[in-house]
């Protein structure tokens, strides 16, 4: 197969680290929403805040996430790197494909129907046994994945495991 060549591997590069960067910083944001939320929100705000939270993780989020592994999977293709020849890319993968398959599966849709809850119930949503299960599972999801998140990054600058057939 056709390798990319060095000019074309920078710009690569840097298409992936941007939307790595908004995936990274989407998911942080995730993270702080709850934490910096009102403790005693009217209906509109709690609202409000499963509107924004449904909006990061659907209109930013998302692409972002899809677009790093499509620049992921055409640097596997296309250079040297290959998918399995480094631990560090391994882990890269099954963190990612994890990550992303769980949220189109489950967290996704769970997000969507927290919104719908906090659009019919508004304040009485926070009463809603439900709807603060799913808020605390979110909080968790989004704190683990973070934590996953800065961890590939790490993994990518540093890069243990350098060549797994050695």
């Amino acid at each position: 197969m056709k390798k990319m060549t060095a000019s074309q591997q920078k710009l690569l590069k840097v298409f992936h680290l941007i939307t790595a960067s908004i995936w990274l910083s989407s998911v942080i944001a995730l993270a702080l929403l709850p934490i910096i939320s009102s403790p005693t929100a009217t209906g509109d705000e709690v609202y409000m805040y499963n509107l924004a939270y449904h909006f990061i993780d659907m209109f930013i989020l998302t692409p972002a996430a899809v677009l790093t592994l499509i620049t992921g999977l055409i640097y596997s293709l296309f250079t040297k790197w290959g998918f399995f020849q480094h631990g560090w890319l391994i882990y890269k993968w099954i963190v990612s494909l994890l990550i992303v398959i769980t949220g189109t599966l489950y967290f996704g849709p769970l997000v969507t129907e927290l919104l719908e809850i906090a659009d019919l119930k508004r304040v009485a949503a926070l009463e809603d046994r439900y709807y603060m299960q799913g808020h605390t599972i979110g909080l968790f999801a989004a704190i683990v994945n973070s934590s996953l998140l800065i961890v590939a990054v790490v993994v990518s600058v540093y890069k243990p495991w350098k060549n797994v057939r050695k």
